[in-house]
């Protein structure tokens, strides 16, 4: 084979081996690296997009969280004087309690720092109407003036007295110990202006909005009622009934002479009364008069079982089945 082919060849092949090694290099062990490199590389900017939408979340939620702040601050209405004398707040707690307490015995437990502000605070111990140590509460947690109860513990009694028209009540009274708090002095910004007057858009007369102050007015169905529902206190299931405060006919007793029309009429000693659809009766209301059976039908509360009681005029034979236990809605105090 002459020199210069051989040599030729030679050349070839030392560059073929080149490019051979050269792309196993790129392919075994260049390559590799570089995509190792760029998944890294990938991963970070994952890991960096996902924290900022975490951060963009964040912010977001950090922003509303802001506003309600805000507008919560802004919309405060609760007074904080600079001073506050514990007369000035023995006085209005008088006012407050200038009926419906037997007793509202107040002492002042001391003068103390909450750090932003000052308090007087007051032990107070008395009994009264359950509706009426409601109204307290509610008159001191509602007000424009910054008080707080962090304490209240209640005891139930029963009491009956007699009126002076001699006839029998039951009231229904709870003893009763509060601890009460006066807020004043308070850091600068705390208290809401004090131009504004709490204004009464509710028949009762009692504070449910702001005006003319610049602050939001209350709607009314923000702040609690100022009633309460039912007195808890009131036993569901009454060892007595009631007394027959105002001398309904009482259907146990008396006798049913006779059915005309709508009316019903009893006879109770020598007394003859009418009643209808709808009228009361000691401890219920008559809910049926049956002219063509002879027959009265009325709804007993007796201590808070519901009974209903048939009277049929002819045979003068009652009936009664019991409705089960009901929470009673007493109209006496």
């Amino acid at each position: 084979m002459p020199t210069k082919v051989l040599h030729t060849l030679i050349i070839l092949g030392i560059v073929w081996v080149f490019v051979i090694g050269a792309g196993v290099y790129m392919t075994m062990v260049k390559q590799p690296e570089e995509m190792a490199r760029v998944e890294k590389a990938e991963k970070v900017v994952r890991l960096k997009q996902a924290e900022l939408a975490s951060l963009m979340t964040e912010q977001a939620q950090s922003a509303e969280n802001a506003d309600q702040a805000l507008r919560k601050w802004q919309s405060r209405y609760k007074v904080i004087p600079q001073t506050l004398e514990s007369p000035e707040v023995i006085g209005y707690l008088n006012e407050l309690t200038a009926s419906g307490f037997e007793v509202f015995d107040v002492a002042l437990s001391e003068t103390a720092s909450g750090g932003d502000y000052q308090y007087h605070s007051f032990s107070i111990s008395g009994r009264g109407y359950f509706s009426e140590l409601y109204r307290i509460v509610w008159e001191l947690e509602n007000n424009r003036f910054f008080y707080r109860i962090p304490d209240l513990t209640l005891v139930h009694m029963d009491l009956v007295a007699v009126d002076d028209d001699g006839l029998e009540r039951m009231k229904i009274m709870v003893s009763f110990q509060m601890q009460i708090d006066a807020i004043f002095g308070g850091a600068e910004g705390m208290s809401a202006p004090e131009g504004g007057e709490m204004v009464a858009e509710d028949p009762s007369g009692l504070p449910v909005s702001r005006a003319e102050s610049g602050l939001p007015r209350v709607p009314k169905d923000v702040l609690p009622s100022s009633r309460p529902a039912i007195n808890p206190f009131f036993p569901l299931i009454m060892d007595n009934v009631p007394p027959n405060t105002y001398g309904y006919i009482d259907l146990e007793t008396a006798k049913l002479v006779s059915v005309a029309g709508d009316k019903a009429i009893f006879q109770e000693g020598d007394q003859f009364r009418s009643v209808g659809v709808g009228d009361d009766v000691y401890l219920g209301q008559i809910m049926e008069v049956d002219p063509i059976e002879g027959r009265v039908r009325a709804r007993l509360n007796k201590g808070g079982i519901i009974d209903e009681v048939e009277i049929f005029l002819q045979s003068g034979e009652r009936s009664q089945r019991a409705q089960g236990a009901v929470q009673r809605a007493p109209s006496i105090d």
